[in-house]
C-alpha cells in the first residue's frame, strides 16, 4: 500500500481531493498537510476522513504561516509515494484567470 500526502488538503479542492486518495484501495496511509490560516483545520479534514469504510490511516499536520518548513514536514513526507499539492491562493477581488 502507497503512503499519500496532500500538502493543501485543507483547502476547496485538496479536501474533496483528500478523500479520492482515501477512497483509493492503493493508499494505506494519507497525510493532509496544510497551513494554519487554511479554512478547515487540516486535522478536522483528517478526523472526517478518518470514518471512511476503508482501512487506510489518516493524520493531519499544520505549519503556521512563516515557519520554516523543513521543521514541520519531515514525518509528513518521510515515506511518501505520491506528494499532491493543489495548494494555492484565491483571487483577490477584481482577479481573473486570464
Amino acid at each position: 500500500s502507497f503512503k499519500v500526502c496532500v500538502c493543501g488538503g485543507a483547502g476547496g479542492i485538496g479536501q474533496p481531493l483528500s478523500l479520492l486518495m482515501g477512497m483509493d484501495p492503493n493508499v494505506g496511509e494519507l497525510c493532509i498537510f496544510d497551513l494554519d490560516v487554511a479554512m478547515v483545520p487540516p486535522a478536522g479534514v483528517a478526523a472526517d476522513l478518518g470514518h471512511l469504510e476503508r482501512k487506510c490511516s489518516v493524520k493531519g499536520y499544520v505549519m503556521p504561516v512563516g515557519k520554516n518548513p523543513i521543521d514541520h514536514l519531515e514525518e509528513c513526507l518521510t515515506g511518501c509515494h505520491l506528494v499532491l499539492i493543489p495548494a494555492g491562493v484565491p483571487r483577490k477581488p477584481g482577479m481573473t484567470r486570464d
